[in-house]
């Protein structure tokens, strides 16, 4: 009963973080759309996401891109082999669920575990802003789930930091909240900071053992991606990356407006409409004055230094972000593209996890202080001090954090919607597989993202490369427009791709570089072969058309 007893402040912010949760994942679960070929399936997970990055296949396969080697970026390592791992007993349609609605739990519980001293409210509408915020949002419509466990984990490692056991024991508490944000390299490279930040400001953690143990360690959970970009094939640097991925104006506050509300994502499609509105700017400001003053209230209550960290956690990447989107700023990290590792951080807007992180802290500290000074103040007739101004003032931080974005739940609906792997996508495996050998695979059309009428004729990575377990030649160079000019991104297309992409196929080509099988998706942007010298078609469906080559 005691334990029972112990646990009842949480009841608030679960329910909070769990109903924020489902408010924002609702349109996303249920029944799935139909596959051109086949009806519609029901149930939770019975579908697949196919969003932007965000997409997954039935039966995955560990292939060269899976282990980092087939000369893309290693941007999914190690994620899509542990997907694939994880594949043998979890459905990869039920783990893109869990990971959706995943990440805001545990950012929402994380925050509200770090406030468990400062009261119920406090950790609930600490939670409320972790879980519903402009840089969440943004991240999920740009299909990135994975890239937010790194924001979610963060919290954990700080807790794990703090753990007052014995040093394995706290070690290993690291390495365990480290490893889900260490799924992808920038999550790795997240989770190695938090870790040192987070010995850094704690007191006891500041010694040269442990500090060197943290490193050793957070090498170690980045040693995947790491071996992937040092031995792979390896890409060429692309300067344009960081004009490309910059942060831009999503409010009418401009650049730095945006960027101090957390939002300003460099993808016009991945900022919501309703950031351009009065009313989301102003909850939005407000929420950005509570932090503050739940920092300074922290501050005086002689935590002076953990206010100057997370003051510093905020305002840093801020800083470097403006920074890098101003013309010196951008001018030199274009060229420090060349350097590598800088990549990972060329998208900026990622850096601001760690501010919309310290803005949930620093409203729970606003909603403690709060609670502390009505507690001091009991009302007239000797009565104890009431709880409704309390929990009224947590109902209108509730009612802000839910109007920074109002029509994130809409938006969420409209871009994850499980979608059913047509017929014939089984076909075009089985046809890959039967072929003698184990050459290349083409894809075709010849850009990476795709659009059928069957997923919805929303854009997303060409998933095939995780379905096969040989080599798969398709496209990662994105082309991105920013201030009327058409960037292309990536590096890593051969130099053959331009007469792919055009719609020519030269058998000599195909056999110098070794490709026995074309794969063709109907319906879907990009320009297709009109000849097919030297190949056989072994498959035609109304999606796809598989070519193999001649062996006699």
């Amino acid at each position: 009963m005691r334990r029972l007893a112990g646990l009842r402040p949480f009841a608030l912010p679960l329910g909070v973080t769990l109903g924020l949760t489902a408010w924002v994942c609702a349109g996303s679960w249920g029944w799935s759309s139909s596959g051109a070929t086949g009806g519609a399936t029901g149930g939770w997970g019975a579908g697949w996401f196919l969003y932007r990055d965000f997409v997954a296949v039935p039966e995955p396969r560990l292939g060269p891109q899976s282990l980092g080697v087939s000369g893309a970026a290693a941007r999914a390592v190690p994620l899509d082999a542990v997907t694939t791992a994880l594949a043998l007993v979890v459905p990869t349609s039920v783990q893109q669920q869990l990971m959706l609605a995943g990440v805001l739990v545990l950012a929402g519980l994380g925050v509200a575990v770090l406030l468990r001293a400062h009261g119920t409210v406090a950790m609930a509408c600490g939670a409320a802003v972790a879980v519903w915020n402009p840089y969440v949002a943004e991240r999920l419509l740009l299909g990135q789930p994975p890239t937010l466990l790194a924001y979610s984990m963060a919290p954990w490692i700080v807790l794990a930091v703090r753990h007052p056991g014995p040093a394995g024991r706290r070690l290993a508490l690291v390495v365990l909240a480290a490893l889900p944000a260490a799924l992808t390299p920038f999550g790795g490279v997240v989770a190695a900071v938090v870790a040192v930040a987070a010995s850094l400001a704690t007191p006891a953690r500041r010694t040269r053992g442990w500090l060197a143990s943290v490193l050793v360690v957070a090498f170690l959970w980045c040693l995947p991606w790491l071996a992937a970009a040092t031995t792979g094939p390896g890409v060429v640097a692309d300067r344009d990356g960081a004009i490309a991925f910059a942060v831009g104006a999503d409010s009418p506050l401009g650049t730095v407006g945006s960027v101090l509300m957390l939002g300003g994502a460099w993808a016009p499609g991945a900022r919501p409409s309703s950031r351009l509105d009065l009313l989301p700017v102003l909850a939005s400001l407000a929420i950005l004055l509570l932090a503050a003053a739940g920092v300074l209230a922290h501050a005086r209550r002689g935590r002076r230094r953990a206010a100057v960290v997370l003051a510093t956690l905020y305002a840093g990447p801020v800083c470097v972000v403006l920074l890098l989107s101003t013309g010196p700023g951008l001018a030199l990290f274009t060229v420090a593209q060349d350097v590598p590792g800088v990549a990972i951080f060329r998208d900026t807007h990622r850096l601001l996890g760690l501010s919309a992180l310290v803005c949930a802290v620093g409203v729970g500290l606003a909603a403690g202080a709060l609670t502390r000074w009505f507690a001091a103040r009991p009302p007239a007739g000797g009565r104890g001090p009431s709880a409704a101004p309390v929990f009224g003032a947590g109902l209108v931080v509730l009612a802000l954090t839910v109007l920074t974005v109002p029509d994130l739940p809409g938006l969420v609906a409209r871009s994850y919607r499980p979608v059913a792997y047509p017929p014939s996508w089984q076909q075009v495996v089985d046809a890959v597989e039967s072929t003698p050998g184990d050459g290349a695979v083409l894809v075709l059309p010849w850009q990476p993202f795709r659009n059928p009428a069957w997923a919805g004729g929303q854009p997303f990575l060409d998933p095939l490369p995780r379905a096969l377990d040989r080599e798969v030649l398709s496209s990662f160079d994105l082309t991105v427009a920013r201030d009327d000019r058409a960037l292309v991104v990536g590096g890593g297309d051969p130099a053959e791709s331009r007469a792919w992409a055009a719609g020519r196929l030269d058998p000599a080509v195909l056999d110098r570089l070794g490709i026995s099988v074309v794969v063709e998706w109907q319906g879907t942007a990009g320009r297709l072969p009109s000849s097919h010298a030297g190949l056989v078609a072994v498959l035609r469906s109304p999606e796809f058309t598989v070519w193999s080559r001649r062996t006699g």
